[in-house]
Order: structure tokens, then sequence, then C-alpha cells
């Protein structure tokens, strides 16, 4: 099993000491009330999401990452929709009011894929303090088309991850963006999604259908790919093992520790003999390894491998879904 984990930041992150303000979890945000179409939905000259039936709603758990996607009746914000098919910017703006977010998850996409260098929707950070940060969504970079043609395919797997198909075409990608540490403590007030495109030349147009805001100590971890050999059981200990590997897989960068691993939806009743605790945040209660300690680090285009010990008294079958994570110093 292989898994590629990513996260980037949007903004430069200081080494400031802070406290939070909220409860540390990931917390999907209600979208319900600014979306404005179903998936099923069919416009002027066929614009609509194909396969929209087979897109999901409800409780999702992406990544690591759960998200809330409205159950209906409308389930994205529609851009092309919300001009009325025409050009024109339009915005929408998800409402927050909390302080100690650290990290924001977004599953965005376009329509009609436009590739950068110019870009077409961007997202904006509004704290109650008044200050404002912004990121451009750029075409075959951090967004691109929902469905899988001859427009935008391209994502640059670092502050973009696909995390969703239907085995038909269709995708969703999944956003992180790390908050400026001076800003934590703030109240986050909203996030906007800007789209400036235009249906007529065919320039992008927005699909937003959630956001999970994470007050989080920990991030899903920058650059690791991770695979899972066959558990096997040895007859010697009556216990299970697995070799677990995770590489950077930058070729310029070090990955600063701590890095954790985490058995994310670990069957129930199965334990980890060699686990370093559980975590508070990502899952809470799923067992952790260290891989990387902090103060150490894991070159570019090296692999660190863990062998991990399961007990399974009701010989169950072992599953879980791993998930690399970093933190500035605090467990995940």
């Amino acid at each position: 099993m292989r898994q590629t984990v990513q996260s980037a930041a949007l903004f430069a992150v200081m080494a400031l000491p802070f406290s939070f303000a909220a409860d540390a979890g990931e917390i999907p945000i209600d979208v319900s009330s600014v979306v404005n179409e179903p998936w099923t939905f069919s416009g002027p000259d066929g614009a609509g999401i194909i396969n929209g039936s087979t897109f999901p709603s409800g409780s999702q758990n992406f990544g690591g990452v759960p998200f809330m996607i409205p159950a209906g009746p409308n389930n994205y914000w529609n851009g092309a929709a919300a001009a009325d098919f025409g050009a024109g910017t339009v915005h929408v703006t998800v409402p927050i009011g909390l302080a100690g977010v650290t990290s924001v998850f977004t599953l965005i996409n376009t329509f009609w894929g436009e590739p950068g260098p110019d870009a077409y929707l961007s997202i904006t950070f509004k704290w109650r303090n008044g200050a404002t940060r912004a990121e451009q969504l750029v075409g075959d970079v951090n967004v691109r088309d929902y469905n899988n043609d001859g427009n935008t395919n391209s994502i640059n797997n670092t502050t973009t991850v696909q995390v969703w198909d239907n085995g038909l075409g269709q995708r969703l990608d999944r956003q992180e963006y790390l908050i400026p540490l001076d800003l934590v403590n703030e109240v986050l007030e909203s996030v906007t999604l800007t789209d400036t495109g235009n249906q007529g030349e065919g320039n992008s147009r927005g699909v937003f259908s959630a956001l999970t805001v994470s007050t989080c100590q920990a991030y899903v971890a920058i650059g690791v790919d991770i695979t899972t050999g066959p558990v096997i059981y040895n007859a010697n200990t009556g216990r299970y093992v697995q070799d677990v590997l995770l590489k950077n897989v930058s070729a310029t960068e070090a990955l600063k520790g701590p890095l954790y691993l985490v058995l994310e939806n670990l069957t129930s009743g199965i334990g980890v003999t060699n686990s370093s605790g559980t975590t508070s945040c990502y899952s809470p209660g799923s067992p952790y390894v260290v891989i990387v300690p902090e103060g150490s680090s894991l070159p570019p285009n090296i692999t660190a491998a863990i062998r991990l010990v399961f007990t399974d008294p009701s010989a169950a079958m072992i599953s879980y879904s791993p998930l690399a994570v970093t933190s500035l110093g605090a467990t995940p």
C-alpha cells in the first residue's frame, strides 16, 4: 500500500512562542449556507459536473482531514453559476470566527481549467484585528480542472493533493494553507474565495465544496511518500509485524523532525507494541510512532524505515490509514 502525504506553507512560518485560544482539533466548517448548486446541476451549453451523482457529500475523511460536504439540496459553490455564466468577478465568503487556527484546508477545483502564470482564483484570509493574507490559485500548480480531460491536469502535490476520484475521470483536490504564527492567537474571521474567470474564454471558474480549519500544533507532513509492506505473523512471538517506508521526496530540502507516522482508523482491538503514544489531534486516540525525532532531519531523497509490531488477540484483519505528520514541537 502506498500513499503520498503532503503539506506546504502559505505564509512564512516564524518560530515564535504562542498559546491556543481554541481547543486543539480539526473542525469541518458548515458551508451549506454559501453553496449554490447540486452536484447534479446542469447549466448552459452542458456546463455541469460530469457524473455528478457519484460525488461525495456529508461527513468525509480525505487524507486524514475531516470535511463536511453539504448533503443537499446544494453541494458546492459554482463560480460560473454565481457569475450567471458570463464574465465578472464573484466571491464566496465562509464565516469562521475562531482563534487558534494554525492551518486551513479547502476542496477546490475548476470547471474550465486555465494554466498559469495568470491566476483566476484566489483565497483570502481575514482576521478580526484587520489583518489579511491572500494566496493565488494557479492552474496546473495548486488548482486544476475537476475533470481529467484536455484542460489543466497537473498539481504540485505539495500544497495541493488529490484526495478523491470516482474512477470515471473526475476528482477532488485538497489544498492546505499554514497560518503565520503571529496570527494564530487572533480570531480568523472569514475565508473568501474570489473568482475572476470568464466562461466565454474558458478561464477557470471555481468548484468549491468544503473547508476545514485546524487548531492542532501539528501539520500533515510535506513531501512524504509512504509505502507499507505486508503484515506478517511471527509464530515465535505470537505477534504481527509490518515494515513501513517513509521517503522524503524532495530533491533539495531536508525534512526537519519531529516526523510522526499516525495509524488512523486502526482496526478495533489491535495494539501497537512499539507505539510512541496516542494522538490528541489527528483522529484522537490513534497510535503514532516517532520516525524522525525533534532536532534531527530526513535528508532529500532518503527513506526512513520502521517495523511496526502488532498484537491481535482476535486474529482480525489489521487495517489502518497511514498519515505522516510533523509539528512545532507538540505531539500530533
